[in-house]
This record gives structure tokens, C-alpha cells and sequence, in this order.
């Protein structure tokens, strides 16, 4: 039978661990939110790098490419983006590639290309369903369990993300109707903590230490932002050096 498991930060992901799964990278506030918004606005790459210096170094190879990204929040001195969904516009990165170094999720990313998972997925509230559409499809034709990775806040287990992975367990659960997976014991936590917000995503934030740090730093906008369920119809998939539009796998 297919499963589905849920990792609340990407800590226990050893070299191969995950290799021949599925995964999706979780980072709900606010990495993969960006993300998705960079994609849904004709970034034509997003280039995961795990700090600010492999940002820079990637930059020598890539200089043409926007560099984006957060330390502890805020932008990154002499970066042309910081890590709000705000600042992925299509005006600010249509036909652009974008190197990303966040805190967490950027992390996540790279972790789970060290375990070995492929395909790879970025999925926040924005983008639930069509990446669960795919994730099933994905599932379903190759026979392939599913690890969903939560990139966590400073290594430790966030609300935001555990909440998103058990919306989407539940949305890979809905399409699989009589062939449902099997959920892990933390998948099956994961669900009922985002069953029981009843869908106020707004709520998860505002319970959640990451969400509260984000609006004293006057980020509060970025909340809701990151709420909107299922505005956009974008599959980000990271190929191995960058995340694009799945249609460019």
C-alpha cells in the first residue's frame, strides 16, 4: 500500500533516506509561498542555495539572476529581493532567473535532493490542491510514497507547516477516493491539526510563534497573503539545481 508520511523539520532526512519518493517541501511563511507566487509571475527559475555566501557564489555562475532571499526575516543586505510574495511581481521577475537563500526553506529544499526524493514539489496554502493533483498523479503511475517535508522555523517543528502537510495529505487522500494511501502517525496528527482550524488559515498564523514574530515585524500583510487557499494553479518542481514551472521539467 502507498503512504504518506510527514517530517516536521527536514532534521531527520539522511543521505538517501527518501530516495524513490515523492516529496514536497513545505515552508507555508514564507519561502514557498514566494515560490509559488515567482512561478505563477514567469520567473522562468528559482535557484535554491543554503546561505547567503552560496547565494553570492551561485550568482558568479548565474549573473544575470536576481538574488532574493531572508536572514531572520528580513532581506538580505545588497539583495534585490527579500522573501515576501509581494515582491515576486511580474514586473519584478518575468522572464527572470531568481537565486533564493531563506532561513528554512531553501534548506528543506536542499535537504530533500540530499535524500534522494524525486520528483521534488514546493507546496504552501496557495498552491494546495494543484500540487496535490500532481503529487497523486505522481503517486498513483509510478507506485511511489509520499514524504512531505516541513522546513520548520530554527529547527524546530512550526504550526503553519505541520498544518499545510496535513491539508494536504487530506486533499492527496480526496483524489485517491478507494485507493487512499496510508497515513503515518505524524501524517495523521498533521490532518487533524488542520481539521481543527475548521479552514481559518488566518487563525494558524496568528497561533503560530513564526506568524506572530513575522507581524511585529511589520510583515502582518505577508499573513494574509499566505492564506489565500488555492489562488494559484502552479506546480513548482526542482529539477535538481532549480525550481521551474512543472510544464519545464
Amino acid at each position: 500500500m502507498l503512504t504518506i508520511s510527514v517530517l516536521e523539520t527536514p532534521a531527520p532526512i539522511a543521505p538517501g533516506g527518501i530516495a524513490g519518493n515523492v516529496a514536497v517541501v513545505i515552508d507555508v511563511l514564507r519561502a514557498t509561498s514566494s515560490i509559488a507566487t515567482a512561478i505563477s509571475s514567469g520567473c522562468r527559475a528559482v535557484i535554491p542555495a543554503g546561505s547567503r555566501d552560496e547565494a553570492l557564489c551561485l550568482r558568479a555562475t548565474h549573473p544575470e539572476a536576481l538574488l532574493g532571499g531572508e536572514i531572520g526575516g528580513k532581506k538580505i543586505d545588497g539583495f534585490d529581493l527579500g522573501n515576501s510574495p509581494a515582491d515576486f511581481t511580474r514586473q519584478a521577475v518575468e522572464g527572470r532567473e531568481v537565486i533564493m537563500s531563506t532561513s528554512n526553506g531553501t534548506k528543506a529544499i536542499l535537504a530533500a535532493r540530499k535524500g534522494g526524493a524525486n520528483p521534488i514539489f514546493t507546496s504552501s496554502f496557495l498552491n494546495l490542491r494543484a500540487v496535490a493533483r500532481r503529487v497523486w498523479a505522481e503517486m498513483s503511475a509510478g507506485k511511489k510514497d509520499l514524504t512531505v517535508v516541513c522546513s520548520g522555523s530554527r529547527g524546530r517543528p512550526s504550526l503553519e507547516d505541520f498544518s499545510c502537510a496535513g491539508a494536504l495529505a487530506e486533499a492527496v487522500l480526496d483524489l485517491a477516493s478507494a485507493r487512499s494511501p496510508a497515513l503515518d502517525d505524524t501524517a495523521k496528527r498533521a490532518v487533524q491539526v488542520f481539521q481543527n482550524y475548521k479552514g481559518n488559515i488566518i487563525g494558524i498564523f496568528e497561533a503560530s510563534p513564526h506568524g506572530r514574530d513575522l507581524q511585529e515585524m511589520g510583515f502582518g500583510e505577508d499573513l494574509r497573503r499566505c492564506a489565500s487557499l488555492d489562488s494559484l494553479d502552479v506546480v513548482p518542481v526542482f529539477n535538481g539545481t532549480a525550481i521551474v514551472a512543472l510544464s519545464q521539467r
